[in-house]
C-alpha cells in the first residue's frame, strides 16, 4: 500500500468546495501570525480529536463484540452478517474521522507554534520593536 502524505492545504481542497478551500487557505496564509489561528480554533480541533477517538473506539469494540458472538451463534447468520458489514464500515469511518481530526489538530498546532516563534512582538516581551 502506498503511503500518501497529504498536507493541510490538500485536506482543505479534498473536504471543501474549491471556493471555500481557497478562502480558508488565503486566511491562514495571509496573516503569518499566531492571530490567524486562535486558541479557540485549536481547542475545537482538540475536542474533535477526543470526540472522534471515542467514537472510533466504541465502533471498534462493537465490531469486535459482534465478531466474537458470530462465532458462537449461527442461527440468524444472514441478518448478523449484514449487521457485521454495517458495523465494520461504521468502525472504519469513525477511525478515519479520528485520524483526520488528529492530523488537522497536529498541523494547526505546528502552524501556531511556528507563527508564535516568528512573531517579533512576542519575542520582545510584547514591546514594540523600534
Amino acid at each position: 500500500m502506498k503511503n500518501i502524505t497529504e498536507t493541510l492545504w490538500d485536506r482543505l481542497f479534498n473536504r471543501l468546495p474549491q471556493s471555500e478551500a481557497n478562502e480558508a487557505i488565503r486566511i491562514l496564509k495571509q496573516g503569518g501570525s499566531y492571530k490567524d489561528i486562535d486558541i479557540f480554533t485549536l481547542k475545537e480541533a482538540e475536542y474533535q480529536v477526543v470526540h472522534h477517538r471515542q467514537m472510533a473506539k466504541s465502533a471498534i469494540i462493537a465490531y469486535r463484540q459482534w465478531k466474537k458472538s458470530r462465532q458462537v451463534r449461527r442461527l440468524f447468520s444472514v441478518f448478523r452478517d449484514r449487521e457485521g458489514a454495517a458495523l465494520r464500515i461504521h468502525a472504519r469511518n469513525m477511525a478515519s474521522l479520528f485520524l483526520d481530526s488528529r492530523r488537522d489538530f497536529a498541523d494547526l498546532s505546528k502552524r501556531l507554534m511556528q507563527s508564535i516563534s516568528n512573531d517579533t512582538e512576542l519575542q520582545n516581551g510584547g514591546r514594540n520593536a523600534k
